[in-house]
């Protein structure tokens, strides 16, 4: 998870609007511009992707490749307005698969000496099924060819209202076109007429009943248990799922009991659940015996349980593993007979994040 405050940005760019103006013979005031893009993202570390009901973190670093077009105008001498769509794929860890998305948002731009700019802007990314709204600020130098032709490198930070802060970087060339300012413009205000009454709008209709209006609903037909966003969309959350198995033995014996076998065929239907997960099987013993011993049943224990998932409820043998520590890790101090059973065990843990909708109160 990665925290920056795009205040900082925003302080940076007013304490430099009052030196001279950026204007020089090329891009003047009033042009309009067409752009290509190419780029790179890093997205935040709490940025996941869901491929085929498994969750996959996005791979270190410069991660996400991007590409679009942009489009924009210049207001005055100094300020410039530009709309840029931009496609995304993203490299994920643990899968030969990509991730996939766009964004899309609207600048505010202002041109400082040297051909520097930097600003503000607001836009909406959309990476493997999250759709999230960002603040955006960015810094780029622009370099004319020629009084048409110019080619820029940027690179910023966005971030939502939530806990992701991501980096981008990408380079551009853009073509300048239709100057329709000159020294002696006059703004013309058109004359306002007067407006006939409007029409009474008819009543919205909501065909799935989730408060959204089907003129404005994204995603029709939602349950009505669920929590939407202002397009009518489920609202989704992660939540960590946990299995724990704890298996106990008799006093000199790595015999699974026949009381057990529910737990044991449980967590095998856990891992089918969730085929991303290994699971590690850890044995252990009382104090009693030879410490050499003890090792050997620890081990024996973890083995046993370990073979009764695979041949019994098949799970893969790659995805089970097992390890003895023999006396080593007691749950207590067995000082007691009751105590000594309960150090007599196997123990494992499996845990998923998964990303799960939002029901209403």
């Amino acid at each position: 998870m990665k925290r920056l405050s795009l205040l900082t940005l925003a302080i940076i760019g007013a304490s430099a609007m009052q030196p001279a103006l950026a204007h020089d013979k090329q891009g003047d005031y009033g042009d309009f511009y067409f752009g290509a893009r190419l780029g790179a993202f890093d997205t935040d570390s709490d940025r996941f992707a869901v491929k085929d009901g498994a969750a996959f973190d996005y791979s270190s670093g410069i991660n996400t490749f991007t590409g679009g077009l942009e489009l924009g105008h210049r207001l005055t001498e100094a300020w410039e307005a530009r709309l840029y769509y931009d496609y995304l794929q993203g490299s994920l860890r643990g899968t030969s698969s990509d991730a996939y998305g766009d964004a899309f948002g609207v600048d505010v731009l202002y041109n400082f000496k040297n051909n520097v700019y930097a600003g503000l802007g607001i836009n909406r990314t959309r990476l493997e099924g999250f759709d999230d709204t960002f603040l955006r600020g960015t810094v780029g130098y622009r370099q004319f060819f020629n009084n048409n032709w110019a080619w820029r490198v940027e690179g910023g930070v966005q971030q939502n209202d939530g806990n992701l802060t991501e980096y981008f970087t990408n380079v551009g060339v853009q073509y300048f076109f239709g100057n329709t300012y000159n020294d002696s413009y006059q703004e013309e205000r058109p004359q306002t007429r007067p407006q006939p009454e409007p029409a009474p709008a008819a009543a919205p209709v909501d065909s799935d009943g989730d408060g959204v209006p089907d003129s404005r609903d994204k995603c029709p037909n939602t349950p009505a248990s669920y929590s939407v966003d202002k397009d009518g969309c489920i609202i989704y959350r992660n939540e960590t799922v946990k299995r724990e198995l704890v298996i106990e033995f008799p006093f000199d014996s790595y015999e699974i009991r026949d009381g057990y076998d529910d737990d044991i065929r449980k967590t095998a239907d856990f891992m089918k659940e969730h085929p991303q997960l290994d699971i590690m099987i850890n044995g252990h013993t009382d104090q009693t015996g030879p410490a050499e011993y003890n090792q050997w049943l620890s081990e024996q224990r973890a083995k046993a349980v370990g073979e009764r998932m695979i041949n019994n409820y098949g799970i893969a043998k790659q995805r089970v593993q097992w390890k003895g520590y023999g006396e080593n890790r007691p749950k207590n101090s067995g000082e007691t007979k009751a105590q000594r059973q309960e150090n007599r065990r196997i123990e494992a843990e499996l845990k998923v994040t998964e990303r799960v909708p939002v029901k209403k109160n």
